[in-house]
């Protein structure tokens, strides 16, 4: 007789029925399963997310480094066209590139 006692306050301490428990558990285990799944979605849209932002940086140095170089370029290309508009710098092209001599000068070459 004992034994009926101690089971029936064990019986009598909870307060919802197992059935509503259990469903109760599994809603709560749903719901957290949802939470995990939204924050590794989450997780998996900002990785993404960064690796677009380090290859747009990537691409952003390579094209100032461009930029640069262009501008160098561009800096000797309008050097040069001023110096095209002098006419002695135009005679020293002619005779180095073009081996083209004045009227009356001797042109004395050495072979090596």
């Amino acid at each position: 007789m004992v034994m009926k006692g101690k089971n029936k306050k064990k019986e009598e301490i909870s307060y919802f029925p197992v059935r509503r428990r259990e469903n109760q558990y599994s809603v709560y285990r749903f719901i957290s399963m949802v939470g995990i799944l939204i924050i590794i979605g989450m997780l998996v849209v900002l990785g993404t997310q960064y690796v677009k932002y380090y290859r747009v940086k990537k691409d952003l140095a390579e094209f100032e480094t461009r930029i640069r170089e262009y501008e160098v370029r561009m800096n000797e290309l309008s050097t040069e066209v001023e110096r095209l508009q002098e006419i002695d710098y135009i005679e020293i092209l002619a005779r180095k590139r073009l081996g083209l001599v004045k009227p009356g000068e001797i042109i004395f070459q050495f072979e090596d």
